[in-house]
């Protein structure tokens, strides 16, 4: 308040010819000297003109911003130092400020004394009787030029954005959408007005527009860069697939501005990788099924082998165990019987070992049973130490047991192969509906690369019959702890 008490006094002591102020003599020199000396060094030129324009007076800068001494401007028009196209509306500039009881602004180019040119921004308002009129005169030619640069530089940005072959987007930092470049405008084959804001939504299919949304908010909120798919209609009324990507624009001092971002049609990706997924499943349906032919076909000949040729076997040695105790009295005759005897029995021996490779008959039994069998089997063929943690009365249908038992065996016979392992570790577990089957060992691990070798068929079948299965395969490897095979799949087949 005392600054506006000052203030007032300072315009009436201006102003009112009855207050007498008394100034010491010295005092008032020195003051004026100040007040001039700050006039002159201003940093913006001070100029009065009168109704033609012509200079009344000016301080040091402003004729040094024309590049002339101040006493040569003395009468001069200040037309005089304007580029001759900007003559008219200079003219008309200094028409409205002497009609205007406001201060009127405006922005020309100057020409010095050396005819070089600047920018200058004018501000001036008439004084009271409007004989004359004072101008403050700021050069701009940084900024001007700062200006012309961004909008070169916006007008390359533009040009590029037109001849991009991708469909590129540029919002604000509310989510509307400020911008689209040719490319869009084509495809969608709308004008940029109807697509600014949210208009180009109306292009979005209907399933696709909530998950749109929502992930443009919750990019909004982070500020981080996106990826997003959704389908865009076209010219023709038809939905292309498209892979939209934004990353924030910040300004320089780190505001956030919004998002620029471009559009990808995949549609022909998408219809390849639609095919390639249809082939991989039929595939797989391919696989499983002959996997299914293959059990069934080792079904029936371990049955066949079991019915016709084992109950052929049997009924032989019996005859020929007969004919040996007929025999003893004939001791070269009961060599030979019991020669042929030992060879009934190996040969009986072979066939169930067929058969069992076939088909173990202990699967008839359950799985807690064939996998006790599988691993005992494991361990008197590899001499590793095994350790089984199975829950009791596990029930599986016959062809998930079968694929689960085939799988046990396949993780077996790669610990012999590949593991070196001296011991082994087995569970089966049911949680949560699901049947977990674990194969631990201390082996020397599965290199990162052994699952993509051409030739790594093992873990492939292994993955196949889980994934025909409907669950999961997890493998956990370590050169020093070995590796972990896990199986999951439903108890209850879908």
């Amino acid at each position: 308040m005392a600054h506006d008490d000052d203030e007032l006094m300072l315009r009436k002591i201006d102003f009112d010819p009855l207050v007498q102020v008394p100034v010491h003599p010295l005092a008032a020199e020195q003051a004026i000297a100040h007040y001039a000396d700050l006039y002159d060094s201003a940093p913006v030129g001070y100029f009065r003109l009168d109704r033609n324009g012509t200079i009344i007076e000016a301080n040091l800068t402003g004729a040094g911003l024309l590049g002339v001494t101040r006493a040569s401007l003395h009468r001069k028009r200040l037309e005089e130092f304007i580029s001759i196209d900007m003559h008219a509306s200079f003219n008309a500039f200094l028409k409205e400020v002497f009609h205007s009881d406001s201060k009127e602004t405006c922005e020309l180019r100057f020409l010095d004394s050396d005819r070089k040119a600047f920018f200058a921004h004018l501000e001036a308002n008439a004084d009271k009787e409007r004989e004359t009129c004072r101008l403050v005169l700021c050069d701009i030619s940084d900024r001007k030029q700062a200006e012309l640069s961004l909008i070169e530089s916006e007008e390359r940005f533009r040009l590029m954005a037109d001849s991009a072959p991708v469909l590129i987007w540029i919002t604000g930092p509310q989510r509307d959408y400020l911008w689209f470049n040719r490319m869009w405008l084509d495809f969608t084959g709308r004008p940029l007005e109807d697509e600014l804001g949210d208009g180009w939504t109306d292009g979005i299919h209907p399933d696709d527009i909530p998950a749109c949304i929502n992930a443009h908010a919750a990019a909004f909120r982070s500020r981080h860069p996106f990826t997003l798919e959704y389908r865009l209609r076209n010219r023709n009324g038809q939905y292309h697939t498209m892979l939209a990507h934004g990353v924030p624009r910040l300004s320089p001092l780190g505001r956030f501005l919004g998002y620029i971002g471009t559009c990808t049609d995949i549609t022909e990706r998408k219809k390849m990788e639609d095919a390639l997924q249809h082939s991989r499943e039929m595939l797989r349906h391919l696989v499983s099924h002959q996997e299914r032919v293959r059990e069934d076909e080792r079904k029936r000949i371990a049955r066949e082998l079991h019915d016709d040729l084992g109950q052929n076997l049997l009924a032989l040695r019996i005859d020929v165990a007969m004919l040996h105790d007929r025999t003893r009295t004939h001791s070269r005759l009961n060599d030979r019987v019991r020669l042929a005897l030992s060879h009934i029995d190996a040969t009986m021996k072979a066939v169930r070992a067929a058969i069992n490779n076939l088909r173990p008959t202990v699967l008839d039994l359950g799985l807690n049973a064939a996998i006790e069998w599988q691993v005992q089997d494991f361990q008197r063929r590899s001499g590793i130490q095994c350790e089984l943690h199975m829950e009791d009365d596990i029930i599986l249908d016959d062809n998930r047991a079968t694929a689960l038992f085939r799988i046990l065996q396949e993780s077996l016979n790669n610990v012999i192969r590949h593991a070196k392992a001296s011991h082994v570790e087995i569970s089966l577990a049911t949680v949560n509906g699901k049947l977990y089957l674990q194969v631990a060992d201390n082996g020397i691990g599965i290199y990162p690369d052994c699952r993509r070798k051409a030739n790594s068929f093992g873990l492939i079948g292994i993955e196949e019959r889980i994934i025909a299965l409907g669950g999961d395969l997890d493998i956990e490897s370590d050169p020093r702890d070995g590796t972990t095979l896990t199986v999951s799949i439903p108890l209850d087949a879908a």
